[in-house]
């Protein structure tokens, strides 16, 4: 009985609700392994709390925090109460709270399980964040194979309302968080700076819930201040249409948002332009950064132009890297050479510092 008590005491220090129950890794995810020389991260944290794979989310905290967060399932499954109260104590005792950067995976919005690898591509930049003293967060979405848009978006944003609500507990700052992604998830990531402040949004007559009702944290917000996307679909009706490219070169790519919005564009024409970042450009759309390869032929380059020129025409802040020889893959080393890298930092960088800077900056 002391046993259990003892550990349902730590278990409700590590947990953040009733609802939101979460475990701490100790072992790494295939594409994040080499992260393991940063040994402060929490694991499948539930965001919303329904127990399902599409709804968990990986912490990744700076490397100044000397506590070691994995070794609490170790001493979990050692029963070694005493380690695990002194770790949790120590944590909680921190004082400072960190910026935080979001990471959003690509799998044409089909995967519910991504996360583990969503840090392969950029490993160098995010160590280089780790050692500046960001949180790194990687997270999950629900597969457009069930569940169809704005489901996904839903997740997104109920993950940021869950970083938020927790934000003294997990020493997150939560008025500088940056979200970024790869294809799918740039659309992801483009569509959550782009909506950032916006709440329900009618569009032709039709009205889209853009925050949905996941979670336990309604009361957040789900602003973001500044959004890095790699190579994402922006326009869904224009996939195949980039007027300066040659014939040969275009790619039919309406299958995967067919099954993202839940049917072809010719029945569900509104949908897919509610599913468009673009649509949702304002004077208070933070700023972006764009990297796009000029020989994707998954994604054509010209959808990152779109993206760039209508930012820049409403008077947001946007910057389009376009690499000569990139295409539409994680392990391309032109599209993430570490000159790439070292732009995607320093844009987070210059932000952060603006931010801290601003007379509405809040501590």
């Amino acid at each position: 009985m002391i046993i259990k008590k003892k550990f349902l005491l730590i278990f409700v220090i590590i947990s953040f609700s009733a609802k939101c129950q979460w475990g701490v890794a100790y072992s790494e995810g295939w594409g994040n392994r080499e992260m393991k020389v940063y040994p402060n991260f929490f694991s499948s944290i539930d965001y919303v709390g329904d127990s399902i794979n599409g709804h968990r989310l990986d912490i990744y905290y700076p490397k100044e925090i000397n506590t070691n967060l994995n070794n609490l399932a170790i001493y979990s499954l050692n029963r070694e109460y005493d380690k695990i109260e002194k770790v949790v104590t120590e944590f909680k005792n921190k004082a400072k709270k960190y910026p935080c950067v979001i990471v959003i995976y690509g799998s044409a919005w089909r995967s519910n399980s991504g996360k583990d690898g969503a840090l392969n591509h950029i490993k160098n930049g995010v160590k280089k964040l780790l050692k500046n003293d960001f949180i790194v967060v990687t997270v999950n979405h629900r597969s457009s194979n069930s569940h169809v848009f704005p489901a996904q978006v839903h997740d997104i944003k109920a993950a940021i309302r869950f970083l938020k609500g927790n934000s003294n507990a997990l020493k997150i700052d939560p008025n500088f968080i940056v979200v970024q992604g790869y294809s799918s998830g740039g659309h992801l990531a483009a569509f959550m700076g782009t909506t950032s402040g916006l709440n329900d949004f009618i569009y032709r007559g039709k009205k889209i819930d853009l925050n949905g009702s996941l979670g336990d944290y309604l009361d957040q917000n789900n602003d973001v201040h500044a959004v890095i996307d790699w190579y994402g679909p922006i326009d869904l009706l224009t996939l195949d249409d980039c007027p300066n490219l040659e014939r040969s070169t275009r790619v039919k790519n309406k299958k995967n948002p067919s099954v993202f919005i839940g049917g072809p564009p010719s029945e569900n024409k509104i949908q897919y332009e509610l599913a468009n970042p673009i649509t949702y450009i304002n004077v208070n759309t933070p700023p972006f950064l764009i990297f796009h390869g000029a020989k994707d032929t998954s994604i054509l380059v010209c959808q990152s132009q779109v993206l760039h020129n209508e930012l820049i025409k409403k008077g947001v802040q946007s910057k389009l890297i376009i690499e000569k020889d990139g295409v539409h893959s994680g392990t391309n080393q032109k599209m993430f050479a570490q000159k790439n890298l070292d732009i995607m930092t320093d844009f987070i960088f210059k932000n952060y510092k603006k931010y801290k800077s601003s007379i509405n900056y809040k501590l």
